[in-house]
């Protein structure tokens, strides 16, 4: 407080430099010269005058940032040079008179104001050292290694053969990392919904390595209808809806599948119709317009969105997309850029102008004239385009059938195909010389359960158990992956038990059943005509 400060005498005269020598304001050091050996004092005065800079010229106070960072700096080396000598301080180039500017200057160093003076505080500045450096050390070691596998392991997949393949689990079955959702939207209506992204290996050189590549905005959207008495979830394990999912992902299309309102059930649309054109605009909204957004957050392109339906679930694509001609607006932005009706024809009073396949069985000559009759009609009125696909006929069930069907499964080895042939031949299912099916599989349920109960996960895990070889962990439905496991109900993994045979049976019979035959055309023709929308 300037107001009682004494004023100066007039007689006293402004300090004058040599006066450093005094006590500096910063409280730290010792300065004060030795009366009893003037030489240290005036080492102590050098000291101190090496130690701050001269303020009066440079206009730098004792106090002043930059001599702080000065003392720290001076301090920082004279402790290092303590830590790493031998304790000989002949060869100093500091003389022995500069100890105790050396101890000045050491005071200003942090780890001598935390951890003390002397051998004890060297000690504890070692420990510390230890403490940090060591673990820095090693964590920089490790570091250099994993860089160094990374370098190697993108060279490998660079000199790798060139595209994408489908995930593989540690036992080489395709693994779709299946998500479930419960979507809601007000009032009352909520549905489960099974998703799937495009998630595809990269594979290097030999097989070595490989990693993850995920697509957040998918090349298209594929919704998937199941008919009735079918589980959405079986599109992902049973053998014809495995293969069309892999060949959809492979292609970077992501899955949708949604569930009915009675899951064994079909579909109708009093219960459905409402209910899966809501969930999915909110599906649409809430998962692809950030992921699908464009530059600087402008609106979201939606990739392309089709549609597939097999027998009740055609029926139901075809009911979506007449809708959608009618009213547009009310639908988007979940409007179908193409659709694939299998096994079904469309009912009379539908119609709509969206690029359609039409899958029929050669077998079931109704259902094809049906389609045919319907298409001619709208054709007429200059719709489309249309395409009509007819499966090649009745196929044989030959003795390494199922090991081919899951080749990427080693739980179905060639024996084991082989005695289920051997089981379809004695039951009366399949001919043993022709290979073909004797009749429709479906009026012979009592052959065929008793057949797929002989090779179902109860029964293979007590051979396991049994067997040496054989971990009763490692045993799962036919090509279904452990993740995929994970993702199933019961009652889906009761159905993944026997549906492998069933279906099958279904296909090689040509008559009435989801197909994979023929499904790559209809990928190719959904990009073709497919085309992206703005939000």
């Amino acid at each position: 407080n300037t107001k009682h400060k004494k004023p100066l005498a007039p007689t006293e005269t402004k300090r004058q430099p040599e006066a450093r020598s005094q006590k500096p304001a910063i409280p730290l050091l010792n300065m004060t010269p030795n009366n009893n050996n003037s030489d240290g004092g005036n080492a102590a005065s050098t000291a101190a005058a090496s130690a701050y800079p001269s303020g009066g010229g440079s206009g730098v106070g004792n106090n002043s940032l930059i001599n702080l960072f000065h003392l720290g700096y001076r301090s920082l080396v004279a402790q290092l040079n303590d830590l790493f000598s031998d304790g000989d301080m002949s060869n100093s180039s500091v003389t022995g008179h500069d100890d105790h500017s050396k101890e000045v200057i050491r005071c200003y160093c942090l780890p001598c104001l935390k951890f003390g003076h002397g051998e004890r505080g060297k000690s504890n500045v070692k420990t510390i050292f230890g403490l940090i450096f060591v673990p820095l050390f090693l964590l920089t070691f490790f570091l250099l290694d994993d860089f160094g596998k990374v370098v190697v392991r993108n060279m490998q997949l660079r000199q790798g053969p060139g595209g994408l393949m489908s995930n593989r689990d540690e036992n080489g079955v395709i693994d779709f990392h299946l998500n479930r959702r419960l979507l809601k939207e007000f009032p009352g209506h909520s549905r489960e919904v099974l998703l799937l992204s495009p998630s595809l290996a990269v594979q290097g050189k030999g097989g070595a390595h490989s990693f993850e590549a995920m697509i957040k905005c998918p090349r298209g959207i594929l919704y998937l209808f199941h008919g009735c008495g079918r589980y959405a979830a079986s599109f992902f394990y049973s053998p014809q809806g495995r293969k069309m999912v892999e060949m959809a992902t492979e292609m970077g299309i992501g899955i949708v599948a949604f569930t009915k309102s009675e899951e064994l059930g079909c579909w109708n649309w009093a219960n459905d119709g409402d209910t899966v054109k809501k969930l999915a605009k909110k599906f649409i909204s809430s998962r692809l317009s950030k992921a699908c957004a464009g530059p600087n957050g402008s609106d979201a392109v939606y990739p392309p969105m089709y549609a597939f339906g097999a027998s009740s679930g055609g029926s139901f694509v075809g009911m979506l997309s007449s809708q959608m001609k009618q009213d547009p607006e009310e639908y988007a932005p979940f409007l179908f850029s193409a659709a694939n009706i299998q096994i079904m024809a469309p009912n009379e009073h539908d119609h709509w102008d969206i690029p359609t396949v039409f899958t029929t069985m050669s077998g079931d000559t109704q259902t094809s004239k049906r389609v045919q009759d319907w298409v001619n009609n709208e054709m007429q009125a200059d719709k489309g385009p249309y395409k009509i696909i007819t499966t090649s006929g009745r196929k044989p069930i030959h003795v390494n059938h199922f090991a081919r069907v899951f080749e990427d499964d080693r739980q179905m080895s060639d024996r084991i195909s082989g005695s289920i042939h051997q089981d379809l031949s004695t039951l009366g299912v399949v001919n043993s010389s022709t290979d073909e099916v004797f009749a429709n599989p479906r009026f012979a349920k009592d052959a065929v359960m008793s057949i797929w109960q002989k090779y179902d996960l109860l029964s293979r895990k007590e051979v396991a158990n049994d067997s040496k070889h054989v971990d009763a962990s490692d045993v799962h439905p036919f090509g279904v992956s452990k993740r995929l496991m994970r993702s199933l109900k019961k009652e889906e993994l009761d159905d993944a038990d026997s549906i492998w045979l069933i279906e099958e049976l279904n296909v090689a019979w040509d008559e009435h059943e989801i197909t994979a035959e023929g499904f790559e055309d209809v990928l190719e023709f959904f990009l073709e005509n497919g085309s992206a929308r703005l939000e």
